[in-house]
């Protein structure tokens, strides 16, 4: 028998019934009971139906310190249990691959790169890579999904923190966790936001730490259920009288939703009012913010409110950049921003997200010839990146043989770049370069380069194709395309 079915009783789902109602009639006043008799139900092998009945509960009401804490807990409860066993990786590897699951639909996506850093021997399934790259991208972490395509490093193996009691009990084999689709998969409700906008006003009362990622991704799930504007500034204020360590995780959240987002003005106006009394911006910088702050009429008296230290300036350098286009001759201003910029001395993340910024400005200024030179003059390994950005810059400029061979280039594994965190490597291509170039080709209205990619893109993913927002919107621009030329 498998852990699925606990030795210790007979195969029905019945274990404990009566006791996980009375818990479950009230989750959210009983939760630190809940949790507790998961991790002790998991200790003596009785795991499910307990555990699907737990993690709905633990995404809904807990805090990310009490989620990521449970999940570790259990884990070591489940691993000390199984240690004995022939099949104790395979238990393993069930148990961490569903922890980056519940990171990923609670926003704990900190914790799931630990679980990838600290457990690397073992290989994500199919289904958990593509939510993992999901998430990462709708909050905004694009730098971290090269971590996805790296071979997987061996790791010292497990060894438990007490002895396993020994007895008559009948070993378990061939040990299966189960993934609680159908609870947690569902489509996302005005329901389930108003469960999480309670959770955060919790969090801010208790003081507790933030996390900017897990504010993005709440974020965009508060949009897409048509959440009101004012919810966010509301709890925005209820974060910054929370003091630093809410405030300061909280703004840096809805500065990277804005920019995910394109909505550069919003991301400014939040950086004058909380974070310019403390964070200098380099060389003209900060003259052009000026600028557009004029243009874009900016509320005039946007007196800094806070004396927040900004730590990711390159947000708001990316805002300004992007948003270059829209001044008078910004071909000539973009142009001196960026000799400016290449005087200073900047860390590789920042130089990571600002450099393809400037890429696709000056696509957007058609001077392609610029843009490559920014590419060029990161010398032989530029970032990975600027490469993506490029390759879309030359397909919407029509530079279709160019677009083709760089994409090809990628492709092949044998380019090498730089990551976000300086190390020099050959990436496989991600999906996110195919998506750009197809993007790129639809904007000139090339529908066949265009399908040409998509058939290159398939080709290499197949079935673990990540099926997010951005796929499909890019597919639906291709498709309507396609459907305009076959009209003509």
């Amino acid at each position: 028998m498998d852990l699925t079915h606990p030795p210790l009783l007979d195969t029905n789902t019945d274990h404990f019934q009566d006791l996980r109602r009375v818990l479950f009639a009230s989750p959210s006043t009983r939760l630190p009971v809940i949790l507790l008799f998961g991790i002790m139900s998991a200790g003596k092998g009785y795991i499910q139906p307990v555990v699907n009945e737990i993690l709905p509960v633990l995404i809904r009401y807990a805090s990310v310190n009490i989620g990521t804490y449970w999940l570790r807990e259990m884990e070591q409860a489940i691993l000390e249990y199984s240690a004995a066993t022939p099949h104790f990786s395979a238990t393993a590897n069930h148990f961490r691959d569903l922890s980056i699951k519940v990171c990923c639909q609670a926003g704990w996506l900190s914790h799931a790169m630990t679980i990838l850093a600290t457990n690397s021997q073992f290989q994500l399934s199919s289904s958990t890579r593509i939510l993992l790259k999901n998430a990462l991208r709708d909050a905004g972490r694009i730098e971290e999904l090269s971590i996805l395509d790296q071979p997987a490093r061996t790791s010292d193996p497990w060894r438990p923190r007490t002895t396993i009691p020994s007895g008559d009990v009948a070993t378990p084999v061939g040990p299966r966790i189960s993934w609680y689709s159908k609870e947690i998969s569902s489509m996302l409700s005005r329901h389930d936001v108003a469960i999480e906008v309670r959770s955060i006003k919790r969090q801010l009362r208790d003081s507790s730490d933030l996390i900017a990622a897990n504010i993005t991704v709440f974020l965009f799930r508060l949009c897409d259920v048509g959440g009101a504007p004012r919810i966010m500034q509301w709890l925005r204020e209820r974060a910054l009288l929370a003091g630093p360590s809410c405030g300061v995780p909280w703004l840096e959240g809805e500065l990277r939703y804005h920019l995910t987002q394109r909505s550069y003005d919003e991301a400014l106006k939040l950086y004058l009012v909380y974070f310019s009394a403390k964070t200098q911006l380099p060389g003209l910088f900060s003259n052009q913010l000026s600028v557009i702050a004029d243009l874009h009429r900016f509320p005039t008296r946007l007196t800094p409110l806070s004396n927040f230290s900004l730590s990711k300036r390159w947000m708001v350098l990316k805002s300004i950049i992007r948003l270059i286009p829209t001044l008078p001759e910004p071909l000539v201003v973009l142009q001196a921003l960026y000799e400016s910029y290449c005087l200073e001395k900047v860390n590789h993340k920042e130089a990571y997200n600002v450099r393809p910024a400037f890429i696709a400005s000056f696509g957007e200024c058609n001077a392609t010839s610029d843009a490559v030179r920014v590419l060029k003059d990161s010398g032989k390994a530029p970032y990975l990146k600027e490469v993506e950005t490029l390759a879309g810059v030359l397909a919407h400029a029509g530079r279709v043989e160019k677009a083709l061979a760089l994409l090809r280039h990628v492709e092949s594994g044998k380019m090498e770049t730089t990551l976000f965190d300086g190390r020099v490597m050959c990436v496989p291509a991600s999906a996110s370069i195919y998506e750009r170039v197809i993007t790129g080709f639809v904007r000139a209205a090339l529908l066949r380069p265009a399908l040409e990619v998509e058939a290159m893109m398939e080709k290499n993913f197949g079935q673990d194709l990540s099926r997010n927002k951005i796929h499909v919107q890019v597919i639906q621009a291709l498709r309507a395309l396609e459907a305009q030329c076959a009209r003509n």
